[in-house]
């Protein structure tokens, strides 16, 4: 009988497309079911929680599926915790590597069994310090830039993040799996080339994605509360940040391509949850601002990715 077991990247694979589906699926919903799930910061206020409560009901199922949402919220500002995850993710596979610890080995040597093609060395190490820039940058803008938030959050979104992190964390090093394993062999001394297209291509774009993303963050910080952003890439779009974290992704995906390929599958479909759900919440956050501030003033706005949504 032929196992059903996933590789280790095939498992994170099917983690994105499968969370990505879910958040597809909830935008052919009615739209109080899709906001009541996909709303929150200033776009589910503590009044819009409690009227959803306070509705009348009338259709069974409907009332079902929105009463979840009432159930298990977490506050906003627990955004934290996923940058949290993500640097003890990073800083926990960096000692794996270190240490030839079992977790690592074990998974790489699933992975190596493939014998497809790998990720250099070189091309780990560039991921691993890519992902912990992110998510330490992150961490950082979260406690020191950006306001913390109290409003709700449903809880499973909350764990879905946590999830992603988790995730993403191994699914930058998982088709690196081979060269892993090499690297520990004490005969084998690889030399290392950091100047391969790849390389140099995926580090321009994530450095300036980081950085511009960085500067929509300090700009939304500095704003007054229920401010409509409109200065420099919030005039065209209206999450660009959204825009650059999905920039992040692809330059980390253009950086981890293995040998004969354009780009790291296993980061890319990551990259098909984080544009699936910063998408959904562009795409509300744009209804939000025509709602509060006149749909005149955002027409001209895309969502999130220009010319395209």
């Amino acid at each position: 009988m032929a196992s059903l077991s996933l590789d280790p990247a095939a498992a994170c694979q099917a983690f994105f497309v499968l969370v990505s589906a879910f958040i597809l699926a909830l935008q052919v919903t009615p739209k109080d079911i899709r906001e009541a799930y996909l709303n929150y910061g200033a776009r589910r206020s503590k009044d819009q929680a409690t009227q959803q409560q306070a509705a009348p009901r009338q259709d069974g199922i409907r009332d079902m599926l929105i009463g979840l949402t009432e159930y298990g919220n977490v506050p906003h500002g627990w955004f934290l915790h996923f940058y949290i995850m993500s640097v003890s993710s990073s800083v926990f596979w960096a000692w794996q590597y270190l240490q030839q610890g079992t977790v690592m080995r074990s998974m790489a040597a699933a992975q190596a069994r493939l014998e497809g093609p790998s990720m250099t060395l070189e091309q780990v190490y560039v991921a691993w310090a890519m992902m912990a820039l992110q998510g330490s940058r992150r961490l950082y803008e979260s406690l020191y830039v950006s306001k913390p938030g109290s409003s709700p959050m449903w809880s499973v979104f909350w764990i879905m993040g946590l999830g992603y992190y988790t995730a993403m964390n191994i699914a930058i090093w998982i088709e690196g799996s081979g060269a892993i394993i090499d690297s520990w062999d004490p005969i084998h001394t690889p030399t290392l080339n950091f100047l391969t297209p790849r390389i140099v291509g995926g580090l321009a774009l994530y450095t300036f994605a980081c950085w511009q993303q960085n500067a929509c963050h300090r700009y939304l910080a500095s704003l007054k509360k229920y401010t409509l952003p409109s200065e420099g890439a919030f005039a065209y779009i209206v999450c660009p940040h959204y825009t650059y974290e999905c920039l992040l992704y692809v330059a980390i995906a253009i950086a981890t391509a293995p040998q004969g390929g354009y780009a790291n599958r296993t980061v890319l479909t990551g990259l098909l949850f984080v544009g699936t759900n910063l998408g959904a919440t562009a795409r509300n956050t744009k209804q939000w601002y025509g709602e509060k501030f006149g749909v005149d003033k955002v027409a001209g706005r895309w969502n999130m990715i220009p010319l395209v949504f």
